[in-house]
């Protein structure tokens, strides 16, 4: 008698053919077919730990912050050679070792090029005055933004009754007539093209130091700003000190 497989016209199986083995592109292929996802999530992850590790690790608070509110911008790279000078003339106020100061600008201008840039320069200074980020100001003009804002203080501490109609005779003292100021060596600015500018000292000698107001603000009754606070009026008492 046949066999079933005769008779049902069944074709025997063909024996599988040995596979061949994968060549180490096809093997990496195949891995990451299967494993790219978990792979990126995990490069994902270690980049944002390493950033943070790497932001906690060099970022140096700063002792002192300086706002510089002005209508006109300032030279580029300003803010730079500002900041590092001025530090010369400061303490370490946090006790970690170095001494950093920060000069920050505010530039808004009564008719902006760009009214997001505008916004955003506002929206930064205010957070600066709710924040108390800044004791001491640099401005070119005194009077208007002390009209608008309402934020900067007479030079023996006291506040104005009325910030919109208040004399702003008192208030602030002119960098040129400032002794530890006119002495910085703060050299040329510099171009954005890479080439050399006026001397900084020209572009700051009409900026006013100015202290920012602490009545009826943000700073009383936080025992940290006030320490804050009185040691910037310590720093505006120095460098507004005339020569004997």
């Amino acid at each position: 008698m046949a066999s079933a497989r005769y008779t049902l016209n069944i074709t025997p199986d063909e024996p599988d053919e040995p596979q061949k083995p994968m060549t180490p592109k096809q093997k990496w292929e195949n891995f990451w077919f299967y494993h790219k996802w978990h792979l990126l999530v995990g490069a994902l992850v270690l980049f944002l730990v390493g950033t943070l590790v790497w932001e906690v690790v060099t970022n140096v608070e700063a002792d002192y912050t300086i706002g510089v509110l002005t209508s006109k911008s300032l030279p580029y790279n300003a803010e730079i050679t500002l900041s590092e000078k001025i530090a010369e003339l400061c303490d370490d106020r946090n006790g970690d070792g170095t001494v950093e100061v920060q000069v920050i600008e505010y530039w808004i201008s009564d008719d902006p090029v760009d009214a997001n840039t505008q916004m955003a320069m506002v929206t930064k200074f205010i957070g600066d005055i709710q924040t108390g980020e800044s004791m001491l100001f640099l401005t070119d003009d005194v009077d208007k933004f002390q009209k608008q804002y309402g934020i900067f203080a007479y030079n023996d501490g006291t506040s104005p009754e009325d910030y919109e109609t208040a004399d702003t005779e008192g208030m602030g003292v002119l960098w040129s007539e400032c002794p530890a100021l006119t002495a910085l060596d703060l050299g040329n600015t510099e171009e954005l093209d890479g080439s050399e500018g006026v001397p900084l000292q020209d572009v700051m000698k009409d900026y006013t130091l100015v202290k920012r107001v602490y009545t009826d603000s943000v700073l009383e009754g936080d025992e940290e700003l006030t320490a804050y606070y009185n040691s910037a009026v310590s720093l505006f008492d120095a460098w507004t000190q005339k020569e004997a």
